[in-house]
């Protein structure tokens, strides 16, 4: 599909862009709301771009059925729980609909636009930490769809609490929301995780911790990716990859001091829209299985 609306909902803004050939022609940033503000979004995007779009791609976070194209929950924002998306934009705008998560759409974003090796893991280091994998030149979806979720491998068993129920988890450690959250107690002020690292970019002791350990615990989470996968590199993106000139040297000299082979990491090219390039080309990759009930009757 050559022509196709890309959506990447985040937890606080949804983009919304027109693809053609692998190249942005229309966009919309929103605040994300619901979906009749996602649709309207979606039919002044494909205005436009002056041509009729041939499917849309759904990138989101949080769990989701991609066999139904339910999203399940978003984080932080309970009137996405148990959203039937699949159904109720394509019957809104008569078009085939697809959703998966928004870090393996940023995978097939890095397949098809960017980096474009074979084999490869894409993390996405911000809130949160996400993952996709591209094995062979193809995405590994997992049994349900949810292969991929790096950010919840268990890297200290008695860890703090992770959102997701468990306890250690790489994004417990290491996502900007605990490093914020952590940051803010430990320094008596509110602090974002951006603002935790120029602390410690600053030399300031406290933040310097915290950030080192972030960095350690990355770096084990990718040394591990690295024995179990054998890629040829690890891509990486998100805002905390803003400041990769400090924050790669210790995720790699951690990741590195883990692993037998030399592991090589890239940021990712496409920056912000890795996700939204790759949504768009989400229904060359969708299982076939996945597909029954993707279309819905214009309304």
């Amino acid at each position: 599909m050559e022509r196709a609306i890309g959506v990447d909902i985040g937890g606080t803004r949804t983009r919304v862009a027109a693809v053609a050939g692998g190249r942005i022609v229309a966009r919309r940033t929103l605040p994300t709301q619901g979906l009749p503000e996602l649709i309207s979004a979606l039919r002044e995007v494909a205005g436009e771009a002056g041509w009729e779009p041939e499917a849309v791609g759904i990138a989101a976070p949080g769990p989701m059925d991609m066999r139904t194209g339910v999203l399940r929950a978003l984080p932080n924002l309970p009137a996405w729980r148990d959203v039937d998306l699949r159904g109720e934009v394509g019957r809104a705008l008569g078009l085939p609909v697809y959703l998966a998560n928004d870090a393996t759409c940023a995978a097939i974003g890095e397949l098809e636009f960017g980096h474009r090796a074979a084999d490869f893991v894409y993390l996405t280091w911000s809130t949160g930490i996400g993952g996709g994998i591209v094995a062979g030149g193809r995405v590994a979806w997992g049994a349900t769809g949810q292969a991929g979720e790096v950010g919840h491998m268990v890297l200290q068993p008695d860890g703090p609490p992770c959102a997701c129920g468990k306890r250690g988890c790489l994004e417990a450690v290491a996502g900007g929301a605990t490093l914020a959250r952590r940051g803010s107690e430990l320094l008596g002020e509110v602090v974002s995780a951006q603002g935790l690292v120029e602390r410690a970019r600053a030399g300031e002791p406290r933040a310097l911790g915290l950030i080192d350990a972030a960095c350690r615990a990355l770096g084990q989470g990718i040394a591990i990716l690295w024995e179990v996968l054998e890629p040829e590199l690890v891509v990486l993106g998100g805002g905390l990859t803003g400041s990769w000139d400090f924050l790669g040297p210790k995720v790699l000299a951690a990741a590195q001091a883990m692993a037998r082979e030399q592991i090589r990491m890239e940021l990712t090219p496409l920056g912000d829209d890795a996700g939204l390039l790759g949504a768009s080309a989400l229904p060359r990759h969708i299982p076939p299985a996945w597909r029954s009930g993707a279309y819905g009757p214009r309304v």
